[in-house]
């Protein structure tokens, strides 16, 4: 990525909320909570989340990037020439307030404590009512854990209560930690009621890593969702991990002692799952593992949805 002058950049911090709209970006996609996308029109997968000051987004399908990015995709304008409509205008918008940004290791403490507050998943717990309900399994891979009462935050920062929660670990292909993926359940084992059921807490960068639903070995499996994976693992009698969605499906990378990568991509109508599951398997096959790449017939459905 080009790198714009440092005067601009810099001028721009704090500013780019007014930038943006000022320059032709609607206020709606502005908001740091999840949304439409402007630049893949996606309908609930982007969100503007300004860290730092400078205009930042991140979006499942098209990734993350700064202002200037977010300017250039909307606009359709080369690097150059966002630069100069920002030049022209960023005398004349104030300066907002610059949240600070948590640090790696307030993150960490926190992934800890949650971690730390769960429990294996016990016959008849929550955990264990939903995915037998969902995929049909009887024994829970010891890498997911109940938490019995797991705060849920909106997008806005409201509370609205603790729910029981399905807890994965994402690791790196060496075994580290990453992050904690969480669902939100129901005491009954159904989803809760909350905006997004599933989330992803605030961690260290999540390129490259999974949820690791088995031990590593030669033949392993890698699908988007934790119950598409587990439902795979049954159809196609391989282990299976968790990228979690089709953005760190993508950019996966297997461990060492790796051989063999089966893929099971969803089946969206957007071709969002195709498109990941087959970036995946060329850079794979480039890199010379063998693999194979299974999707769905029924369009909008999943390995989970299959296995009903």
């Amino acid at each position: 990525m080009q790198a714009a002058k440092s005067r601009t950049a810099d001028e721009a911090i704090g500013r780019w909320p007014g930038i943006l709209a000022t320059l032709g970006i609607d206020q709606s996609f502005l908001q740091n909570k999840h949304g439409p996308c402007p630049i893949c029109a996606g309908k609930d997968r982007y969100r503007f989340d300004d860290r730092r000051g400078r205009g930042t987004f991140i979006c499942s399908h098209c990734g993350a990037g700064d202002g200037f990015r977010l300017l250039q995709e909307v606009l359709g304008i080369s690097f150059s020439e966002a630069a100069k409509q920002i030049d022209r205008i960023v005398g004349t918008v104030p300066v907002g307030p610059v949240a600070p940004v948590r640090t790696d290791a307030s993150k960490v403490s926190v992934l800890k404590q949650v971690w730390a507050n769960s429990q294996a998943v016990a016959h008849g717990d929550p955990v264990w009512q939903y995915l037998n309900r969902r995929v049909g399994i009887d024994k829970v891979p010891s890498s997911l854990r109940y938490h019995p009462s797991l705060r849920y935050t909106d997008e806005d920062g409201k509370q609205l209560g603790c729910f029981p929660a399905m807890l994965a670990k994402i690791q790196y292909p060496d075994g580290t930690g990453a992050s904690i993926h969480r669902t939100y359940l129901t005491d009954i084992g159904t989803k809760a009621a909350v905006p997004q059921p599933k989330k992803i807490m605030a961690g260290k960068p999540l390129n490259s890593g999974a949820v690791r639903l088995s031990e590593v070995s030669p033949a392993l499996g890698i699908a988007e969702g934790i119950e598409t994976a587990l439902a795979a693992s049954i159809r196609f009698g391989v282990p299976f991990w968790a990228a979690t969605n089709a953005t760190l499906l993508e950019s996966w990378v297997p461990p060492l002692g790796v051989e063999r990568v089966l893929i099971a991509g969803d089946n969206d109508a957007s071709f969002t799952g195709h498109a990941a599951a087959y970036a995946l398997a060329r850079r794979l096959v480039q890199k010379g593992l063998a693999v194979e790449v299974h999707i769905p017939e029924r369009v909008g459905k999943d390995w989970a949805d299959e296995s009903l």
